[in-house]
Protein backbone atom coordinates (compact mmCIF):
# COMPACT_ATOMS: atom_id res chain seq x y z
CA UNK A 1 0.00 0.00 0.00
CA UNK A 2 1.22 3.52 -0.83
CA UNK A 3 2.37 5.70 2.07
CA UNK A 4 -0.16 8.38 1.07
CA UNK A 5 -3.05 5.93 1.67
CA UNK A 6 -1.62 3.99 4.60
CA UNK A 7 -4.19 3.89 7.40
CA UNK A 8 -6.86 5.89 5.53
CA UNK A 9 -10.47 4.69 5.29
CA UNK A 10 -11.15 2.63 2.18
CA UNK A 11 -14.42 1.45 0.58
CA UNK A 12 -15.14 -1.15 -2.12
CA UNK A 13 -18.20 0.80 -3.32
CA UNK A 14 -17.68 4.46 -2.45
CA UNK A 15 -20.45 6.84 -3.64
CA UNK A 16 -17.91 9.18 -5.26
CA UNK A 17 -18.79 10.36 -8.78
CA UNK A 18 -16.10 13.00 -9.35
CA UNK A 19 -12.67 13.95 -8.04
CA UNK A 20 -10.62 17.07 -8.73
CA UNK A 21 -6.96 17.83 -8.06
CA UNK A 22 -5.97 21.46 -8.66
CA UNK A 23 -2.98 23.76 -8.33
CA UNK A 24 -3.21 27.53 -8.73
CA UNK A 25 -0.07 29.49 -9.51
CA UNK A 26 1.17 32.96 -10.36
CA UNK A 27 -0.34 33.86 -13.76
CA UNK A 28 1.79 32.56 -16.63
CA UNK A 29 -0.24 31.87 -19.72
CA UNK A 30 -2.29 33.70 -22.31
CA UNK A 31 -4.80 32.06 -24.64
CA UNK A 32 -2.15 31.36 -27.28
CA UNK A 33 0.07 29.59 -24.73
CA UNK A 34 -2.84 27.42 -23.55
CA UNK A 35 -3.78 26.43 -27.09
CA UNK A 36 -0.23 25.37 -27.93
CA UNK A 37 0.11 23.54 -24.61
CA UNK A 38 -3.03 21.49 -25.25
CA UNK A 39 -2.18 20.81 -28.89
CA UNK A 40 1.39 19.64 -28.26
CA UNK A 41 1.14 17.80 -24.97
CA UNK A 42 -2.48 16.84 -24.20
CA UNK A 43 -4.47 16.62 -27.42
CA UNK A 44 -3.81 12.93 -28.12
CA UNK A 45 -5.37 11.78 -24.85
CA UNK A 46 -7.82 14.66 -24.33
CA UNK A 47 -9.08 15.43 -27.86
CA UNK A 48 -12.44 17.02 -26.98
CA UNK A 49 -11.98 20.71 -26.22
CA UNK A 50 -14.29 23.52 -25.14
CA UNK A 51 -13.92 26.94 -23.52
CA UNK A 52 -15.39 27.83 -20.15
CA UNK A 53 -15.13 30.84 -17.81
CA UNK A 54 -12.06 30.79 -15.54
CA UNK A 55 -12.28 29.40 -12.01
CA UNK A 56 -11.55 31.99 -9.34
CA UNK A 57 -8.86 31.13 -6.81
CA UNK A 58 -10.14 31.21 -3.22
CA UNK A 59 -7.28 30.82 -0.73
CA UNK A 60 -8.50 30.08 2.77
CA UNK A 61 -8.53 32.86 5.39
CA UNK A 62 -8.35 32.55 9.16
CA UNK A 63 -9.09 34.58 12.28
CA UNK A 64 -11.54 37.44 11.85
CA UNK A 65 -10.87 37.46 8.10
CA UNK A 66 -12.67 34.13 7.70
CA UNK A 67 -15.99 35.86 8.56
CA UNK A 68 -15.44 39.02 6.53
CA UNK A 69 -18.44 39.82 4.37
CA UNK A 70 -17.54 40.91 0.87
CA UNK A 71 -19.37 43.55 -1.17
CA UNK A 72 -22.70 42.63 -2.72
CA UNK A 73 -21.28 43.58 -6.13
CA UNK A 74 -17.66 42.83 -6.94
CA UNK A 75 -15.90 45.19 -9.33
CA UNK A 76 -12.74 44.15 -11.10
CA UNK A 77 -10.48 46.55 -12.97
CA UNK A 78 -8.37 44.70 -15.55
CA UNK A 79 -5.81 45.88 -18.06
CA UNK A 80 -6.56 42.84 -20.23
CA UNK A 81 -9.58 40.55 -20.81
CA UNK A 82 -10.03 37.29 -18.94
CA UNK A 83 -8.39 34.27 -20.54
CA UNK A 84 -10.89 31.43 -20.98
CA UNK A 85 -10.42 28.11 -19.20
CA UNK A 86 -9.84 25.19 -21.55
CA UNK A 87 -11.81 22.06 -20.63
CA UNK A 88 -10.39 19.01 -22.44
CA UNK A 89 -11.87 15.52 -22.06
CA UNK A 90 -10.78 12.01 -22.99
CA UNK A 91 -12.68 10.09 -25.66
CA UNK A 92 -14.79 8.41 -22.96
CA UNK A 93 -15.33 11.70 -21.01
CA UNK A 94 -14.04 9.90 -17.89
CA UNK A 95 -10.89 12.02 -17.60
CA UNK A 96 -10.62 15.81 -17.84
CA UNK A 97 -7.80 18.33 -17.76
CA UNK A 98 -8.44 22.05 -17.34
CA UNK A 99 -6.04 24.90 -18.11
CA UNK A 100 -6.31 28.59 -17.38
CA UNK A 101 -3.79 31.41 -17.08
CA UNK A 102 -3.15 30.69 -13.39
CA UNK A 103 -4.29 27.11 -12.73
CA UNK A 104 -4.25 23.46 -13.77
CA UNK A 105 -7.01 21.07 -12.73
CA UNK A 106 -7.51 17.34 -13.39
CA UNK A 107 -10.86 15.55 -12.97
CA UNK A 108 -11.99 11.95 -12.86
CA UNK A 109 -15.71 11.48 -13.66
CA UNK A 110 -17.92 8.45 -13.11
CA UNK A 111 -19.61 8.19 -16.49
CA UNK A 112 -21.72 5.08 -15.90
CA UNK A 113 -22.47 2.19 -13.56
CA UNK A 114 -19.59 0.21 -15.07
CA UNK A 115 -17.03 2.98 -14.44
CA UNK A 116 -14.54 1.83 -11.84
CA UNK A 117 -13.40 4.29 -9.18
CA UNK A 118 -9.86 5.35 -9.96
CA UNK A 119 -7.38 4.99 -7.12
CA UNK A 120 -5.88 8.20 -5.70
CA UNK A 121 -2.31 6.96 -6.05
CA UNK A 122 -2.73 6.57 -9.81
CA UNK A 123 -4.46 9.93 -10.20
CA UNK A 124 -1.84 11.69 -8.08
CA UNK A 125 1.06 10.25 -10.11
CA UNK A 126 -0.54 11.27 -13.39
CA UNK A 127 -1.28 14.74 -11.98
CA UNK A 128 2.38 15.11 -10.96
CA UNK A 129 3.52 14.26 -14.48
CA UNK A 130 1.03 16.68 -16.02
CA UNK A 131 2.00 19.50 -13.66
CA UNK A 132 5.69 18.97 -14.40
CA UNK A 133 4.83 19.07 -18.11
CA UNK A 134 3.27 22.51 -17.57
CA UNK A 135 6.39 23.59 -15.70
CA UNK A 136 8.71 22.51 -18.54
CA UNK A 137 6.48 24.21 -21.09
CA UNK A 138 6.54 27.48 -19.12
CA UNK A 139 10.32 27.38 -18.83
CA UNK A 140 10.74 26.58 -22.53
CA UNK A 141 8.54 29.58 -23.37
CA UNK A 142 10.74 31.75 -21.12
CA UNK A 143 7.84 32.41 -18.77
CA UNK A 144 9.68 31.09 -15.73
CA UNK A 145 8.84 28.03 -13.64
CA UNK A 146 5.41 27.37 -12.15
CA UNK A 147 5.08 29.05 -8.73
CA UNK A 148 2.12 27.46 -6.89
CA UNK A 149 0.00 29.70 -4.68
CA UNK A 150 -2.78 27.36 -3.47
CA UNK A 151 -4.19 23.86 -3.99
CA UNK A 152 -7.56 22.06 -3.99
CA UNK A 153 -8.62 18.45 -3.52
CA UNK A 154 -12.34 17.88 -4.14
CA UNK A 155 -14.51 14.75 -4.00
CA UNK A 156 -18.18 14.78 -5.05
CA UNK A 157 -20.49 12.00 -3.84
CA UNK A 158 -24.04 11.12 -4.95
CA UNK A 159 -26.09 9.32 -2.30
CA UNK A 160 -29.51 7.81 -3.05
CA UNK A 161 -32.50 8.46 -0.79
CA UNK A 162 -36.26 7.89 -0.80
CA UNK A 163 -37.81 11.00 -2.31
CA UNK A 164 -37.92 14.70 -1.51
CA UNK A 165 -40.14 14.29 1.58
CA UNK A 166 -37.54 12.01 3.15
CA UNK A 167 -34.56 14.37 3.21
CA UNK A 168 -34.55 14.82 6.99
CA UNK A 169 -34.59 11.11 7.86
CA UNK A 170 -32.09 10.42 5.07
CA UNK A 171 -29.65 12.93 6.55
CA UNK A 172 -30.13 11.39 9.99
CA UNK A 173 -29.18 8.00 8.55
CA UNK A 174 -26.24 9.47 6.66
CA UNK A 175 -24.61 12.01 8.96
CA UNK A 176 -23.19 11.39 12.41
CA UNK A 177 -24.06 14.96 13.46
CA UNK A 178 -27.67 15.20 12.24
CA UNK A 179 -30.61 13.96 14.33
CA UNK A 180 -33.59 15.37 12.39
CA UNK A 181 -35.23 16.33 15.68
CA UNK A 182 -37.03 19.49 16.78
CA UNK A 183 -37.68 20.66 20.34
CA UNK A 184 -41.43 19.98 20.22
CA UNK A 185 -42.09 17.93 17.07
CA UNK A 186 -44.23 20.67 15.51
CA UNK A 187 -42.29 21.09 12.26
CA UNK A 188 -42.59 18.41 9.54
CA UNK A 189 -39.60 16.85 7.86
CA UNK A 190 -37.79 19.40 5.66
CA UNK A 191 -38.08 19.03 1.90
CA UNK A 192 -34.88 20.94 1.19
CA UNK A 193 -31.64 21.26 3.15
CA UNK A 194 -28.32 22.95 2.41
CA UNK A 195 -25.54 22.21 4.90
CA UNK A 196 -22.15 23.93 4.89
CA UNK A 197 -19.24 23.23 7.20
CA UNK A 198 -15.69 24.54 7.39
CA UNK A 199 -13.06 22.58 9.35
CA UNK A 200 -9.68 24.28 9.89
CA UNK A 201 -6.60 22.20 9.15
CA UNK A 202 -3.48 22.24 11.40
CA UNK A 203 -1.29 25.35 11.49
CA UNK A 204 -3.76 27.28 9.32
CA UNK A 205 -2.51 25.31 6.32
CA UNK A 206 -6.00 25.13 4.84
CA UNK A 207 -9.62 24.22 5.46
CA UNK A 208 -11.90 21.30 4.66
CA UNK A 209 -15.13 22.63 3.18
CA UNK A 210 -18.15 20.32 3.22
CA UNK A 211 -21.44 21.00 1.47
CA UNK A 212 -24.51 18.78 1.31
CA UNK A 213 -27.70 19.48 -0.66
CA UNK A 214 -30.42 17.57 -2.53
CA UNK A 215 -30.23 17.47 -6.33
CA UNK A 216 -31.97 15.88 -9.29
CA UNK A 217 -29.27 13.87 -11.08
CA UNK A 218 -28.64 15.31 -14.52
CA UNK A 219 -28.84 12.18 -16.67
CA UNK A 220 -32.04 10.63 -15.29
CA UNK A 221 -33.54 13.26 -12.90
CA UNK A 222 -33.28 10.82 -9.98
CA UNK A 223 -33.28 12.62 -6.63
CA UNK A 224 -29.97 12.30 -4.78
CA UNK A 225 -28.00 13.87 -1.96
CA UNK A 226 -24.87 15.61 -3.24
CA UNK A 227 -22.09 15.55 -0.64
CA UNK A 228 -19.00 17.53 -1.65
CA UNK A 229 -15.79 17.65 0.38
CA UNK A 230 -13.13 20.10 -0.75
CA UNK A 231 -9.80 20.68 1.00
CA UNK A 232 -8.33 24.06 0.05
CA UNK A 233 -4.98 25.41 1.11
CA UNK A 234 -4.16 28.83 2.49
CA UNK A 235 -2.29 31.25 0.22
CA UNK A 236 1.40 30.39 0.41
CA UNK A 237 4.12 30.46 -2.21
CA UNK A 238 5.26 26.90 -2.87
CA UNK A 239 7.34 24.87 -5.25
CA UNK A 240 5.68 22.05 -7.18
CA UNK A 241 7.00 19.41 -4.78
CA UNK A 242 5.53 21.27 -1.80
CA UNK A 243 2.22 21.69 -3.61
CA UNK A 244 2.04 17.95 -4.26
CA UNK A 245 2.80 17.26 -0.59
CA UNK A 246 -0.12 19.52 0.35
CA UNK A 247 -2.34 17.68 -2.16
CA UNK A 248 -1.57 14.49 -0.19
CA UNK A 249 -2.58 16.27 3.01
CA UNK A 250 -5.76 17.56 1.40
CA UNK A 251 -6.63 14.07 0.18
CA UNK A 252 -6.15 12.72 3.71
CA UNK A 253 -8.54 15.32 5.13
CA UNK A 254 -11.17 14.67 2.46
CA UNK A 255 -11.10 10.89 2.96
CA UNK A 256 -10.97 10.95 6.75
CA UNK A 257 -13.50 13.79 6.88
CA UNK A 258 -15.93 11.76 4.78
CA UNK A 259 -15.60 8.74 7.09
CA UNK A 260 -15.87 10.90 10.21
CA UNK A 261 -19.05 12.71 9.11
CA UNK A 262 -20.93 9.60 7.90
CA UNK A 263 -22.40 6.83 10.02
CA UNK A 264 -21.04 3.27 10.36
CA UNK A 265 -24.32 1.90 8.93
CA UNK A 266 -23.56 3.74 5.68
CA UNK A 267 -19.98 2.45 5.76
CA UNK A 268 -21.35 -1.09 5.67
CA UNK A 269 -23.48 -0.20 2.67
CA UNK A 270 -20.40 1.16 0.89
CA UNK A 271 -18.41 -1.92 2.00
CA UNK A 272 -15.71 -0.30 4.09
CA UNK A 273 -12.64 -2.53 4.20
CA UNK A 274 -10.24 -0.31 6.12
Amino acid sequence: MSDVENGLPKFRKPPVVETVLAVFFRPKFNSAHLGVLWDRHFRDRFPNLEERPPVEEEPERFGEDRLAEGPAVRWRVMDQPDVARLWATSKTDEHVVQFQRNAFLANWLKTGDDTSYRDYVDRREEFRQQLECLDRFAVERELGPIEPTSCWVTYVNHIDYEGMDQIGPALARLLACWTNETSDGWLPNPDNVVVNWGFPMPDQSGRLRVQLRPIARRNDKKEMLRLELSARSSAQKREIGEALAWIDLGHKWVVRGFASLTRPEMHRLWERIQ
